[in-house]
C-alpha cells in the first residue's frame, strides 16, 4: 500500500479516537437525571447549590474520557497485534493523546491544574457559603471571566469560567465543536484582580 493510504487510514482512527474520548465530556452533564435549576446558555449562572452541583457531575463526565479512553486503546492494541495497522496505531495515539491531557495539570495553582478542579469547586462553594461583604446585598454571579456580584459589580474570583454543561442556545453542532475541540476549558481569559 502507498504511504498515503496509510497515512489517511492513521488520520482518520486519530481523529475517530481522539473526538470518541471527548465527547462523554458534551453528553454526560446535559443528560437531565436530575433537572438542576440552571439559568439557560449564555446567561451567567448564579453561584447557588445548582451550580456546585452541576459543576461536579461535569467533573465526572471530564474524567470519564479515562475509562473510555482505553477502549480504543485495547481495539489498537489488538489491531497491531494481529498485523502491523496504521489504523491501530492512530487509534492508540488519539486516545493516548486525550488521556495524557487528562492527567497532565495545567498550572501548579490547586485552582487552575484542571478545568474543573476541586479547589475551583471548593472556592466557589465557599463564596455561596460565606457571601462577600461587599456590598449590603451580595449577589455573585460566574460571569465569563470571573466571579462578580451583582450589586457593586466587585471582582470575587479572578477563574474564567469553563463549560459547566448547559444546553446550549448556539447550534447543537457548533456548540459541541467548540466544548470537544476546547476540551470543556475556558473560552477567555480570567479577568485582572482589582
Amino acid at each position: 500500500m502507498s504511504f498515503s493510504v496509510e497515512m489517511a487510514r492513521f488520520i482518520v482512527a486519530l481523529s475517530i479516537s481522539w473526538f470518541l474520548t471527548r465527547i462523554p465530556l458534551y453528553l454526560l452533564p446535559r443528560i437531565n437525571l436530575h433537572d438542576l435549576p440552571l439559568v439557560d446558555h449564555p446567561a451567567s449562572p448564579p453561584v447557588d447549590e445548582a451550580l456546585i452541583l452541576q459543576l461536579l457531575r461535569v467533573r465526572r463526565a471530564y474524567w470519564a474520557s479515562i475509562p473510555i479512553g482505553l477502549v480504543p486503546i485495547v481495539i489498537g492494541l489488538l489491531m497491531i497485534i494481529q498485523s502491523p495497522s496504521s489504523f491501530g496505531f492512530g487509534l492508540i495515539v488519539g486516545a493516548a493523546w486525550v488521556l495524557i491531557a487528562r492527567i497532565t495539570p495545567f498550572a501548579l495553582d490547586s485552582m487552575e491544574r484542571y478545568p474543573y478542579a476541586m479547589g475551583l469547586i471548593h472556592e466557589l462553594n465557599r463564596i455561596r457559603l460565606e457571601p462577600p461583604a461587599c456590598c449590603p446585598n451580595p449577589i455573585p454571579v460566574w460571569e465569563i471571566d470571573g466571579v462578580r456580584c451583582t450589586s457593586c459589580d466587585r471582582l470575587l474570583l479572578a477563574e474564567s469560567r469553563p463549560d459547566i454543561g448547559r444546553r446550549r442556545s448556539d447550534n447543537l453542532l457548533v456548540g459541541a465543536m467548540r466544548v470537544i475541540l476546547l476540551d470543556g476549558r475556558p473560552f477567555t481569559d480570567a479577568a485582572e484582580e482589582e
